[in-house]
């Protein structure tokens, strides 16, 4: 028997649907749950609530699974993200910044762009690796957790300067390596 971690998103939903199975949600789970939460926290800029969105998109997954006539679950994550998140808006008289942009990003998500989308994160995270490890940690911190330039500094006992530094750093050093891969596309075809 293949590992459940292999199945696609629509047989995992299905293993779901029919059985409630737990391991298949946990899979759909860690596979979809940060691109989720970036989407919703991009927009909403509060990790708690953020947070509180993607658990609620998860949570109705859980109860009732839709059924796709494609093989990922993306797509239909980010509308549920859009309409918890306008929900979340319309309760808490969010903006009209955060109304615009889902507005805006109404029909982005089509599973060419998340195919896109997917191995320009490959490329991203390839050259994340190759940053110094301190840069590295940093801009991980940054990017990733969510921490603001003062924390970092308190977490790693360095200065804000030198943070700031490193995220500098980082950010031209994935700059050059994407420009390059790029160049390199471009001339082989």
């Amino acid at each position: 028997m293949t590992s459940i971690i292999t199945h696609n998103d629509q047989e995992l939903l299905k293993l779901i649907g029919e059985r409630q199975n737990h391991q298949a949600f946990e899979v759909l789970y860690q596979r979809h749950f940060d691109a989720v939460f970036r989407y919703v926290f991009k927009v909403m800029q509060d990790r708690e609530t953020a947070e509180d969105v993607v658990q609620n998109i998860f949570i109705s997954l859980w109860k009732k699974p839709p059924s796709l006539n494609h093989p990922t679950l993306l797509p239909y994550l980010f509308g549920a993200a859009r309409n918890q998140i306008a929900k979340e808006i319309r309760k808490n008289k969010w903006n009209k910044e955060q109304l615009d942009f889902i507005e805006n990003t109404k029909g982005i998500c089509s599973t060419d762009e998340y195919l896109e989308e997917r191995d320009t994160r490959k490329l991203l995270e390839s050259g994340i690796q190759k940053l110094p490890q301190k840069c590295r940690n940093v801009f991980k911190l940054s990017r990733f957790s969510y921490l603001s330039n003062k924390q970092i500094s308190e977490k790693l006992g360095i200065s804000v300067f030198t943070v700031e530094n490193h995220i500098k750093k980082a950010l031209y050093l994935l700059r050059q390596s994407i420009e390059f891969i790029v160049i390199c596309l471009v001339s082989w075809y």
